[in-house]
């Protein structure tokens, strides 16, 4: 890799005590040194390039040479390969502009397929995403592909995201329905998140006009209907089953309503080594990769009805409290695969009892945590301690997604006050 730095070139003294100011290029084994025009001593060359200085006159003389560093930056990898005269040439040419260049390489940077590809792979490698993320990603990927291929951020415009959209929104899925809004919005977020990635990085110029100051995303929350305390109550009560996996189903449902409505996931992670005391102290696993700032533990005290539930799926011989993970030091593909198997055989149990209990809603794991949130809500407690308890940053998290509910046999009385 080349490296490009301002120098004061003393092979040459062309006055006393003063040098040509030159920019030096390294490119492996082969050096080339480039005058800049101007001679300065040793003194002014440390004030100008080494020292920290607060003059703004320094810095604006200093701002001025280092232009040319930028030019030969960008020069670079349009010489490829590398051939120090034809650099000189082009370097010195006041008529070329490298901004106007645009090489194959560079075109490949540009494409929404690469810069997808290299926010994945640089995120994961990272860890700073999780394959779950990884996943939703490569969904917005295929959308914009099927919507339009060949595509590069410039074709990203607020012109394009509004089309785009309406695509998306009026196709017809294989499942006969159509994409909602909500999911569009998810979308959206991952193109920002990767544009605005690599327009830290550089290789989306600070020229390209930013689409998101024009273009809104969309933030809508579709209504959440829940089931009612007494529906709730069916399903705890619950003591007829059609087999034993409808119980073990059920029983993990109670525990993730009665484990601060956690999601699955920090279930099946949850391990003996969590209790602290008389309480379970652990963090949710969507924290760890999303959340910098505010991070904190769920804490859970273990009353008598989850201590009921624990000497009853609890699996003591395993390191996890109820023993679905099979290895130690696991993977986060097994992670994964694991979660998303067991939670669809725990939810088509789920559902038919649901079914055979009369719920007005499909009993699903999800609905464990609205089940939480509401029960809550009608109970009266504090919607700061509800958020808090279920480890969210933003309380508005809570009262969007979760508080902002009703029952079924609301939408049938609400009307009546009317004259």
């Amino acid at each position: 890799m080349a490296t490009i730095k301002i120098i004061l070139d003393k092979r040459l003294e062309v006055e006393k005590d003063k040098f040509h100011l030159t920019v030096r290029i390294s490119n492996k084994s082969e050096v080339i040194y480039l005058r800049l025009g101007a001679l300065m001593t040793v003194k002014d060359y440390e004030k100008y390039f080494v020292k920290k200085s607060f003059d703004k006159e320094v810095d604006k003389i200093k701002l001025n040479f280092e232009k040319y560093i930028d030019r030969a930056k960008k020069i670079l990898p349009i010489i490829d390969p590398f051939d120090s005269t034809r650099f000189r040439e082009k370097f010195y040419d006041t008529n070329f502009d490298p901004e106007k260049i645009v090489t194959e390489e560079q075109k490949k940077m540009g494409s929404i397929n690469y810069l997808f590809q290299n926010y994945m792979k640089v995120k994961s490698e990272t860890k700073e995403i999780g394959l779950s993320t990884v996943e939703l990603l490569k969904g917005t990927l295929n959308n914009i592909n099927k919507f339009k291929t060949g595509l590069t951020y410039e074709d990203i415009t607020p012109e394009f995201l509004h089309t785009f959209e309406h695509w998306y929104l009026n196709k017809v899925r294989s499942d006969g329905k159509r994409n909602s809004l909500a999911s569009f919005g998810g979308l959206c977020r991952n193109i920002k998140a990767v544009i605005n990635y690599h327009r830290k990085k550089k290789i989306i110029p600070v020229t390209y006009p930013y689409p998101f100051d024009d273009y809104k995303i969309p933030n809508f929350v579709p209504p959440k209907r829940v089931i009612s305390n007494a529906e709730i109550q069916k399903v705890l009560d619950c003591s007829e089953f059609e087999n034993i996996m409808e119980e073990y189903a059920r029983d993990i449902w109670e525990m993730l309503y009665r484990l601060n409505g956690i999601n699955f996931i920090d279930l099946l992670k949850l391990r003996w080594e969590n209790i602290e005391g008389n309480k379970f102290v652990f963090y949710r696993h969507k924290t760890l990769k999303t959340r910098r700032n505010n991070i904190r533990p769920i804490e859970v005290v273990i009353n008598p009805k989850i201590q009921k539930l624990l000497d009853k799926i609890g699996r003591k011989k395993s390191l996890y409290v109820i023993g679905q993970i099979k290895q130690e030091n696991y993977t986060d593909q097994y992670l994964l695969e694991r979660n998303k198997k067991l939670k669809g055989r725990y939810n088509s149990h789920l559902k038919r009892l649901g079914k055979r209990l009369g719920l007005t809603l499909s009993l699903d794991i999800s609905m464990a945590r609205d089940a939480y949130a509401n029960t809550h809500k009608r109970a009266g407690t504090n919607p700061l301690k509800i958020s808090e308890n279920m480890n969210h940053s933003d309380p508005r998290t809570t009262t969007l997604h979760y508080l902002d509910n009703f029952e079924f046999d609301t939408d049938f009385d609400v009307n009546e006050v009317l004259l």
